[in-house]
């Protein structure tokens, strides 16, 4: 005997009321564990605010700490003795002090002079070893910004610990930076987090990153230095913390499901980090989950089948609808059975079938008047190329009545002409492809339109007819036209200018370049769009221009001179950023690139030297004129008091040299002058400044000279070097000279003048010309002459001294 297949209701209220017990009978089952799920939603938000308010507080702590290492490291630095700033065993015994009273801060405090070599250290460090900051990130970012900043996580070179450091400069009498005190952090031995330790999440732990993703300190201390994304149990949203992202979150990791907050410290710019496991954060809303299933199940099976009986119950009306529906399309019964005098939403669906018949013909007017009003040309063509419909603007096209073209082929309606153009079209559209194309209508030259073809595809994938529509775009063109002509002008004046015109991106790519790249650095405009502005400028100018460039991407312009060295040219460029800068919404803003413009400095700043020249040197012999003299003397007797040394004036002048001009002519004694220039410099010593005042009257600046002895050499050595013969014009010449000498030694009060400096040693060589000339004499400042040369026998004469 065979089973009978089991059957289904196929009623609409059977089904219905089936299809609506299950649904109750699943959403009263869902309803539970939704709920549960919701609560959990509810307290994990919870938690997390309450995580993140702790995290707050503590990330202030920690901010306070941080300012206060610097506030340290500053008041280090102020207070660093004056007698020690230029004495490196001094400053070595002092950092030694300091580091050893902040020996639970810093376990070093050093010294770096403004090059980056290592001056002093507070910890014993390995001589063979010799040590630079150069070139480190925080030793060039405390000179750049001239005050303390702590540094980012990384590994010394020297003892390879992992640390962190805060700066500190040191500025001289004259505000430059002098020193920069670096106090070094390991973070082996940090306390960063035990200080905040109490405010971490039961069963969770605390980490600390940089602003890179470097950590800094976590309960592994192994893991100090490394990238977090590299750790074990990588924290979920990292990489949006690391772009800026505070608050909460919840995710999964290798360690599991966790709620994971982040705080960014303001002193840094670092990442406080809190990850609070869900089992431990969660663990009382698992018991209650069980309870819920039981109890939902219940009460799913209950509603589910009170469901079911009342939608049966509830869809009687709309069999009887269904009944009449039947005999109005089978039976010619009159359509206003459909009207039921219900009130419910059964007899609305009955009145709404009298309505579908006007309202459809309603809709068809007003798809008419909009087809008729559009700017546009439609028109409907059938599989054999015959119109069914055309729109008003169709008819204004061509020239006739409405309606004229309905029933007649496109090439009947449109001639060879016209049909020609359209034909690749029609013929794709009847493939079941959209066409598109712009062209100039034939029959004016000046007008331009726009043709789409759609094709109208049945249900069994067959192509029945395609839609027309056509555009004037002939505004379009022109103004596209415009634009590109307008284009075409700023790109010529831009290529013919004599300057470096460009578009920097965000990632210091090239957006386009003039034709001035082509001619100072030989590269093609065409060249330009995606290159990196360190291929166009070269590493060491990219470098140059990058702190400007990251100013400029801040939205503040920049202008600056930079040298550049191309095509065996060298050119001194002046460059100027613009920040495109664009907005974003109401009120933020963002600089999308840089405009960059370089102006050729080169003959300015050549001319502005050859002024120099003139201002500073004398022209005929080339050596210091009595400006330059008078500066280097000002700051020269700075230092003599400062250093407690001995400064020296050498005041001198030619030997009747009115008589060789008087003899031999002018020409003559110029060149007398310029060879007693030329030996003047060569026999002082390089830290002396020789200088022409007038005539043939000549000094030199004696800096750091050891006593009245030294300057008896100097004098010597000058008058012995004068008295070789000269080679003129007019023949080999003897020359001498007179040489006074004054010297200064640095003692407290008063500075002398220069006028009293050179006037003592003017009396020196007034002193020396009484004596007879060809001979030297070196006084004290304000006092009778400590040493004589006489003109016969200056040897016999020093060695009788």
């Amino acid at each position: 005997m065979m089973r009978r297949p089991i059957s289904f209701p196929t009623t609409l209220r059977s089904r219905l009321a089936g299809a609506v017990g299950v649904l109750v009978l699943g959403a009263t089952l869902l309803a539970g564990p939704l709920a549960v799920d919701v609560a959990e939603h509810d307290l994990r938000a919870v938690l997390g605010g309450q995580q993140y308010a702790l995290l707050s507080g503590a990330a202030a702590f920690l901010d306070d700490q941080l300012e206060a290492r610097l506030r340290q490291m500053a008041a280090l630095a102020a207070a660093l003795p004056v007698d020690a700033r230029h004495d490196p065993r001094r400053l070595q015994a002092w950092l030694a002090e300091r580091t050893a009273d902040a020996s639970e801060d810093f376990v070093n405090i050093a010294a770096f002079a403004r090059n980056g070599e290592l001056v002093a250290s507070g910890a014993t460090m390995p001589s063979s070893q010799p040590l630079t900051a150069a070139g480190r990130p925080y030793f060039e970012e405390t000179l750049l910004r001239g005050r303390g900043i702590v540094s980012d996580p990384f590994q010394s070179r020297l003892s390879g610990a992992k640390v962190v450091v805060v700066t500190a400069p040191v500025f001289d009498d004259h505000g430059e930076i002098l020193y920069v005190l670096a106090g070094r952090i390991d973070l082996q031995h940090a306390r960063f987090l035990r200080q905040v330790d109490a405010l971490r999440p039961g069963g969770g732990y605390l980490f600390l990153m940089s602003a890179d993703g470097v950590l800094i300190d976590s309960p592994p201390k192994a893991h100090a230095l490394a990238r977090l994304e590299e750790t074990p149990g990588t924290q979920p949203g990292l990489a949006r913390a690391l772009h800026g992202f505070e608050g909460w979150l919840y995710g999964d990791d290798r360690e599991g499901p966790a709620i994971v907050t982040y705080r960014r410290l303001a002193t840094t710019g670092w990442i406080l980090g809190a990850r609070n496991p869900e089992a431990a954060a969660l663990a009382p809303l698992a018991r209650v989950r069980r309870t819920v299933l039981v109890v939902a199940a219940v009460l799913a099976l209950v509603a589910g089948i009170l469901a079911w009986w009342l939608v049966r119950w509830g869809l009687r009306p709309l069999d009887a609808l269904q009944r009449n529906v039947a005999a109005v399309r089978h039976e010619g019964v009159d359509i206003d059975v459909l009207a039921l005098a219900r009130h419910d939403e059964v007899g609305e669906l009955g009145r709404a079938f009298h309505d579908l018949v006007h309202a459809r013909e309603r809709a068809s007017a007003r798809m008419r008047a909009i087809a008729d009003n559009v700017p546009a040309v439609i028109a409907y063509v059938d599989r054999d190329e015959r119109f069914e419909f055309t729109n008003a603007g169709f008819d204004r096209m061509i020239g006739t009545p409405p309606d004229w073209a309905l029933g007649r082929t496109v090439r009947e309606a449109l001639g060879e002409a016209g049909y020609t153009r359209l034909e690749p079209l029609i013929r794709a559209a009847l493939r079941g492809e959209h066409g598109h194309v712009e062209d100039v209508r034939s029959d004016d030259a000046t007008r331009h339109q726009m043709i789409d073809t759609i094709p109208d595809v049945d249900q069994e994938g067959r192509v029945v007819g395609f839609t027309v529509m056509a555009m004037d775009i002939s505004e379009r063109k022109e103004a596209e036209l415009a634009q590109a002509a307008s284009e075409q002008r700023l790109r010529l004046i831009a290529d013919n200018l004599p300057v470096l015109i460009c578009y920097i991106d965000r990632n210091h790519r090239m957006g386009f370049g003039n034709a001035t790249f082509d001619a100072w650095l030989g590269l093609e405009p065409v060249r330009l769009p995606g290159m990196h502005l360190a291929e166009v400028l070269g590493k060491p100018a990219y470098d140059a221009a990058r702190p400007r460039l990251k100013q400029a991407f801040e939205g503040v312009g920049a202008t600056f001179e930079m040298p550049l060295q191309a095509q065996g040219r060298h050119r001194i460029l002046e460059w100027t950023f613009v920040p495109d800068v664009q907005a974003q919404g109401r009120v933020a803003v963002a600089v999308a690139g840089v405009y960059a413009l370089a102006h050729d400095m080169t003959r300015v700043k050549e001319a502005e030297s050859r002024l120099v020249q003139m201002a500073r040197f004398d022209s005929l012999t080339g050596i210091a004129n009595r400006r330059l003299f008078g500066e280097l003397l000002g700051l020269a007797l700075e230092r003599v008091r400062r250093q407690r040394q001995v400064l020296g004036v050498a005041y001198m002048d030619i030997d009747h040299f009115k008589a060789i001009n008087d003899t031999w002519g002018h020409g003559i004694g110029d060149e007398v002058l310029k060879e007693f220039a030329q030996r003047l410099a060569a026999c002082v010593r390089v830290t002396d400044t020789p200088a022409r005042l007038a005539g043939d009257e000549f000094v030199v600046l004696l800096e750091d000279v050891k006593g009245p002895e030294e300057a008896e050499r100097i004098g010597a050595k000058i008058v012995d070097t004068i008295r070789r013969p000269f080679a003129t014009g007019a023949g080999e010449l003897a020359v001498t000279a007179s040489v006074g000498i004054a010297l200064v030694r640095g003692a407290d009060g008063p500075l002398p003048t220069q006028d009293q400096v050179l006037g003592w040693a003017d009396g020196a060589l007034y002193a020396a010309k009484h004596g007879g000339r060809d001979r030297w004499v070196v006084r004290a400042a304000g006092d009778v002459p400590v040493a004589a040369a006489p003109a016969a026998a200056p040897q016999a004469d020093a060695r009788m001294r």
